[in-house]
């Protein structure tokens, strides 16, 4: 089998959700569903497939006015510290991920591009140290924008400041990959620690 094309890469660029932390929407729509007596597919609907997390995800929404709007669509009443309790239980350590990132930190400069509010990104910061490795953050409420729009994509590309085909984006949703390629970035879709470990020793990049 003939080894895979050399990759001259000049920077990473990392999703957040399911590539460096594991994400679990479902676990708050468990618990708050429990609250309203509905589903967690009935939660689900309300808040993630509607215009209701893209409003936040892109800052035309503050917290506040998130979690005012999600408390009267739902009818409850929910202190905010409760509230947030809930909103932010939905991350787990992916295994291995804080160690690859330290270890790629040590040869390419690394960024986070990820979909994320304020509530769950102060979180992240919060709790996951794996940021430290990053020089810098394009996040979809302080851009504006967010993937798979290409406003997000140029933002990335211009803060790394490097060729597109020169860096790797990394993703977990296929739909995400595909539209950073249509910018001229390597792009990969991320399904497990294992699996990008491989392509890496594949590719020869740590």
């Amino acid at each position: 089998m003939a080894a895979p094309s050399p990759l001259r890469l000049e920077a990473i660029a990392f999703d957040l959700g399911n590539v460096l932390v594991a994400v679990d929407h479902l676990r708050f729509c468990r618990g708050f569903g429990a609250l309203v007596n509905l589903t967690p597919e009935e939660v689900y609907a309300g808040v993630f497939a509607s215009d209701l997390e893209p409003g936040f995800d892109t800052g035309r929404l503050s917290s506040e006015e998130f979690y005012q709007r999600l408390l009267g669509l739902f009818g409850l009443d929910l202190p905010f510290s409760r509230f947030t309790e809930l909103w932010n239980d939905i991350f787990a350590p992916l295994k291995d991920m804080e160690q690859t990132a330290a270890r790629l930190a040590t040869r390419y400069p690394l960024f986070l591009l990820s979909n994320t509010n304020p509530l769950h990104f102060q979180y992240i910061k919060d709790n996951y140290p794996l940021l430290r490795h990053f020089r810098q953050l394009i996040l979809s409420y302080e851009v504006g924008s967010r993937k798979p729009e290409p406003a997000i994509y140029q933002a990335l590309i211009r803060a790394m400041g490097r060729p597109p085909e020169r860096c790797l984006f990394l993703d977990d949703k296929l739909p995400f990959v595909e539209a950073a390629r249509a910018h001229g970035l390597v792009a990969w879709h991320f399904t497990t620690p294992e699996e990008f470990h491989r392509k890496l020793n594949e590719y020869v990049l740590w």
